[in-house]
């Protein structure tokens, strides 16, 4: 069965979940402090546990993830541009109140989607 369309709407999920997570949570992480490194540490190692995760939801192996991680990726990484852009200049308050705010969200998003390739790619058999 073809799941091309469940893994676009995962990603769809991933980011609307990680936008609101970052819309309440930013200010507070993103303050310079060690509170900012743990973040990223998490965020990795969420990276390998929701890879395996939806391996077994959409009954593949996580030696099966790399296609369906970019098919996943392209909606979130799409709807981060756009809400980056729309609040760096002004237009939204999608992930902060401010610029700058906003770009370490994106960024912060940017980097959860390489922790997903990693181990796609750390985990992909041919």
């Amino acid at each position: 069965m073809d799941r091309k369309p469940t893994f676009v709407a995962i990603g769809a999920i991933f980011w609307l979940l990680a936008a609101i997570l970052m819309k309440y949570l930013g200010p507070v992480v993103f303050d310079g402090g060690i509170i900012h490194v743990l973040w990223f540490v998490a965020n990795f190692v969420f990276g390998a546990i929701a890879v395996v995760a939806i391996a077994k939801f959409t009954g593949r192996t996580k030696h099966d993830m790399l296609a369906p991680t970019a098919i996943m990726a392209m909606p979130a990484m799409l709807m981060d541009g756009l809400a980056v852009t729309s609040d760096a200049r002004g237009l939204s308050h999608i992930y902060a109140d401010t610029p700058q705010l906003a770009a370490y969200s994106g960024g912060f998003l940017l980097f959860a989607f390489w922790s997903f390739f990693f181990f796609a790619l750390m985990w992909h058999r041919s």
